[in-house]
């Protein structure tokens, strides 16, 4: 697999290769206390054409470094065609980025996806970011002694130290905020909310059962597409991608954690969270076979935080306190769980309101991720 003295790095294409280039993290973090395991299943199908629909306008390179004939490091390049043209950049993306603490490494598979991206007309390149905002973004510079959460990068500390002397420079940070969940909700709070709901005419939909909350998947799924659309990294989702999405999010859907607001039966705003699935991760292992699968639900079971995935309110009922309204809501339902705290996922800095939001409900910023551009 190239040269057997020195630092080698070559493109990924063989079957055997690919197998190396997923299985590299798993004996790289082996002794790393947080790291949680991916699952490898999802893991080939993010390099797989048919099972991934980026692929369908995006282009890929994958990377692995050698040091001495021994893989050491591994990279991967994207250019995604669609959000290219949709935002008038010549961007390439990295992600997957895994390596020793060497210098040396980093920087030759940094410098293999630059002139890859070179190659193909592209400006710069930015990472860790994945093919949309729905992929993990950003190396984690702040709050290593906390548990990560699902589907966000948990990366070495000398990491960062890495890509920077490489040239690298902040594009922007990702901030993830610890959330209390008292034992009560205020009686003031309600009664705001019962305010609130009465005057937006506001219906609240919540969910005790799986098939409950599934139907209303695909709801949430097209609303993404309408509220998302200025999110810089979002692509929207084609009907057969919505189809696929709710067979993936079925397998982690917890109906209580599942708000939707409607007004006029229409969706005006959701919440979409699920208890902290990261220990049953670590002890699948990354295969969710034959035990896997069953490892993570009863660990999950057993979870005290409460992780927010997704959510978004339609904009012209912003600023009329629809979060607040979610929020009370999600808070029963944890507390009904004995869960002690939530974890906000990735909010951008540049989110000014929903930072705001989470500071007066009494949160405290406890993770930090940062993305990272340079130019080519």
């Amino acid at each position: 697999m190239g040269n057997p003295m020195g630092i080698a790095v070559i493109r990924v294409t063989t079957r055997e290769q690919k197998h190396t280039f997923i299985d590299l993290p798993y004996s790289l973090h082996e002794k790393h206390p947080l790291w949680v395991p991916p699952i490898r299943m999802f893991e080939k199908h993010y390099i797989d054409p048919s099972r991934n629909h980026h692929l369908e306008y995006s282009d890929i390179a994958l990377y692995l470094a050698l040091l001495d004939g021994k893989p050491v490091g591994r990279i991967m390049g994207i250019v995604n065609r669609k959000l290219n043209q949709k935002w008038s950049v010549k961007e390439a993306r990295f992600c997957n980025f895994e390596s020793i603490n060497d210098q040396g490494v980093s920087s030759r598979l940094l410098g293999a996806v630059e002139s890859w991206a070179r190659e193909l007309g592209m400006d710069h390149v930015t990472g860790p970011l994945g093919f949309s905002n729905q992929d993990p973004q950003g190396f984690l510079i702040e709050g290593f002694e906390h548990r990560p959460s699902v589907n966000t990068v948990y990366n070495f500390e000398y990491v960062p130290g890495l890509i920077e002397v490489a040239g690298y420079r902040k594009k922007i940070d990702y901030l993830t905020y610890r959330i209390p969940i008292p034992e009560k909700v205020s009686p003031v709070i309600e009664k705001i909310a019962e305010r609130i709901a009465q005057r937006g005419k506001l219906n609240l939909l919540e969910f005790e059962k799986t098939r409950e909350a599934k139907r209303y998947l695909p709801v949430i799924l097209r609303f993404m597409n309408e509220i998302y659309t200025n999110i810089y990294g979002f692509i929207p989702l084609s009907e057969k991608n919505i189809q696929k999405s709710v067979r993936t999010f079925t397998t982690i859907l917890e109906p209580r954690f599942v708000k939707i607001l409607t007004a006029e039966e229409d969706v005006v705003a959701f919440f979409f969270g699920i208890r902290d699935v990261t220990e049953g991760f670590r002890r699948a292992n990354g295969r969710l076979f034959p035990f896997g699968f069953f490892q993570i639900k009863n660990a999950q079971k057993k979870a005290k935080r409460l992780d927010l995935l997704l959510g978004g309110i339609r904009e012209d009922y912003r600023g009329k306190g629809l979060d607040t309204l979610l929020g009370i809501a999600m808070v029963r339902s944890a507390r009904s769980l004995h869960m002690e705290h939530g974890d906000s996922h990735n909010i951008a800095e540049t989110n000014k309101k929903m930072c705001a939001e989470m500071e007066k409900i009494g949160s405290t910023l406890y993770k930090r991720h940062r993305v990272y551009r340079k130019n080519v």
